[in-house]
């Protein structure tokens, strides 16, 4: 195996932010010859791949035919992978220089952890607490169905991963999110990959908790940082039903039947609690009201 990176890059519909994106992975990986670009488009309708191959020569650019998901989309991205490493980056990020080289230095220098997670930056609400995941636990579902965890943020408080987030050291956590995640290609391999029963949403999660089972445990690297603007293809409801959808489908797979039953109750009333506060703003196709009126349907899973 190639002491390489193979960047791996999702589009679907997101031709000018994915044209920025490739140019910031071109320039960071010349620090490290060898490595390539592979673009798995998920049947965009805006021109991308062509775009794509008309800028970027030495990007490969592999085609779909139908939307296959963030998920099965990098699983055929990292197919025939000889590299170290794969590097996910949503092309809804800008990479600041460097981050890339430091990322796989900490990589090099503390083998065995299987995932690596760089810091972001949210530019719309300028935090970088999403760099840590957040695993699902009945505490912050409990706190979501009761409207207590807005009043816990104002007041202050920050769950651990959110703590971890501000660390200006490597850490090890429970959890990355895929804005910008490296893989050792072992540990990909050892889980699989992706589980492509999930469209969008929680597959990082998921991906995260068998990588740990296999006696793994993912490092956070703040040292190597991306800007993301965040939900660049999806829909404000429509994002919050697939984001449902993938939470309920993670807590079927990984808890017991009844503490998933409990969760996806309290998921329920969470929704229901935000849809009765938005009542009287009569916004039918809002995040809230869509997420109620298909409750039914994201309650399925995947």
């Amino acid at each position: 195996m190639t002491d390489t990176v193979r960047a791996i890059v999702v589009t679907y519909n997101t031709k000018d932010l994915a044209l920025a994106l490739l140019t910031d992975l071109r320039r960071e990986l010349t620090a490290l010859p060898g490595s390539q670009i592979v673009v798995v488009d998920n049947a965009s309708a805006d021109g991308t791949p062509d775009a794509i191959e008309h800028a970027f020569s030495d990007v490969e650019v592999r085609r779909s035919p139908t939307n296959l998901g963030f998920g099965a989309a990098v699983n055929a991205g990292a197919t025939g992978t000889s590299s170290r490493w794969l590097l996910l980056v949503n092309p809804d990020a800008r990479v600041d220089d460097g981050a890339v080289a430091r990322l796989v230095a900490a990589a090099a220098d503390n083998p065995g952890h299987g995932l690596y997670g760089g810091r972001f930056i949210d530019v719309v609400r300028g935090t970088n607490e999403d760099s840590v995941a957040v695993l699902p636990t009945l505490a912050n579902l409990l706190a979501f169905a009761t409207g207590i965890a807005p009043v816990l943020r104002r007041l202050g408080y920050r769950s651990p991963p959110r703590r971890k987030a501000n660390s200006d050291r490597e850490i090890e956590v429970d959890a990355l999110p895929g804005t910008f995640l490296l893989a050792e290609t072992d540990a990909w391999r050892a889980v699989d990959g992706f589980d492509e029963t999930y469209f969008m949403y929680s597959e990082d999660l998921d991906l995260c908790v068998r990588v740990v089972a296999t006696g793994r445990r993912p490092l956070y690297v703040p040292q190597a940082s991306i800007r993301h603007i965040g939900g660049a293809s999806s829909t404000s409801g429509a994002k919050e039903v697939m984001k449902n959808r993938s939470l309920v489908t993670f807590l079927r797979t990984h808890w017991p039947a009844s503490r998933a039953r409990v969760g996806c109750g309290l998921l329920v009333a969470g929704v229901g609690l935000r849809r009765l506060a938005r009542a009287p703003l009569r916004t039918p196709t809002g995040r809230w009201e869509t997420a109620w009126r298909e409750r039914r349907s994201w309650l399925r899973g995947w």
